[in-house]
């Protein structure tokens, strides 16, 4: 880049290599971010709350979830103890403690303990990993299709690329719910994870779809989409009842596909669609995951390690069948 001697027009005193950025003018695109820091409700919201590209593409599409200059709304307007009226409107239930109840079923196998060394336990430690497509924003916005667009094309999609060894935690297991176990972020000590449950999270309503690949190979590791109750009266298919079925692995004989070895260097791509006719704030697009970690000082590293069993009346309990497992 040249530099003049004054403000008249003339030769230039010096020169120097420099950068110059072109930009479209046909979408927003930031020229210079310094990281203005801002509140909702007293709630501080980080300025680097996306993750830059390949991690993830929100930034690269401009979510107004990324900054607070252009939240309008989500997870963070609503906080412990906020209320979301109109600032005219009372609170009916001041001072009022609201009450509800949970129901849980909970389905186990007992465990069995090898009869014999060569005999393979009846059940294995999981470990937690965990994932966001929107890393690490916790949300995004969907953004509502341009005026015009056919309903079949107003789909919004977002992506996320990371390692295994992203989602492991160097600590005991059961030290914290997030420990993956020592060493198990060390490759001379750990082979790797097979994934035994993946639990796709997205709001259903307008979700169409979680993949998850295997990005090395791009072979499909998981695919669910949100399945509607059809009102035959069987246990979660009532009618209007909505259920986004897991991808599970397991035995064979089971009826169940085989774990596959992921190493730690393995990256992993998960994409995300969803129906954008019109827009809502605070959509997820996690995965809850349950694993079996692989060490390298085991006898079980060649990949003969057993999955965990998992009986199909336990799947029947649950409204999977061996054909809704993703895979």
């Amino acid at each position: 880049m040249a530099q003049g001697c004054s403000l008249a027009f003339a030769q230039h005193c010096a020169h120097s290599p420099s950068e110059i950025n072109i930009l479209p003018v046909d979408s927003p695109r930031s020229v210079c971010r310094a990281g203005i820091k801002g509140t909702i409700g007293g709630v501080r919201i980080k300025t680097d709350r996306c993750a830059q590209f390949p991690e993830s593409d929100l930034l690269e599409q401009n979510n107004p979830t990324c900054h607070v200059e252009t939240y309008v709304g989500g997870i963070h307007c609503c906080p412990h103890g906020a209320f979301l009226l109109d600032s005219d409107q009372d609170i009916p239930w001041k001072d009022e403690p609201l009450e509800y109840y949970l129901k849980f079923r909970f389905y186990f196998d007992e465990d069995k303990s090898p009869s014999s060394t060569k005999e393979s336990p009846s059940h294995q430690q999981l470990i937690r990993p965990y994932w966001q497509t929107e890393a690490h924003a916790g949300e995004y916005d969907i953004v509502q299709c341009k005026d015009g667009t056919p309903k079949v094309e107003c789909v919004q999609v977002i992506s996320a690329r990371w390692r295994v060894r992203d989602m492991m935690i160097d600590c005991p297991i059961h030290d914290a719910s997030w420990c993956t176990g020592k060493g198990s972020t060390n490759s001379s000590m750990t082979e790797g994870i097979k994934f035994i449950y993946v639990g796709p999270h997205c709001h259903a309503g307008t979700c169409l779809s979680m993949e998850l690949y295997n990005a090395d190979t791009g072979r499909l590791l998981c695919h669910t989409e949100p399945r509607y109750g059809k009102g035959q009266n069987a246990k979660y298919d009532e009618d209007n009842y909505l259920a986004i079925p897991p991808c599970l692995w397991g035995n064979a004989f089971k009826g169940l596909p085989e774990p596959e070895l992921l190493s730690l260097d393995t990256t992993l791509l998960a994409i995300k669609r969803n129906n954008n006719t019109f827009p809502h704030t605070g959509e997820m697009a996690s995965w809850q995951m349950r694993a079996i970690v692989v060490r390298k000082d085991n006898d079980n590293d060649k990949g003969e390690e057993f999955a965990p069993s998992i009986q199909p009346q336990l799947l029947q309990n649950l409204g999977i069948g061996t054909a809704d497992l993703g895979m």
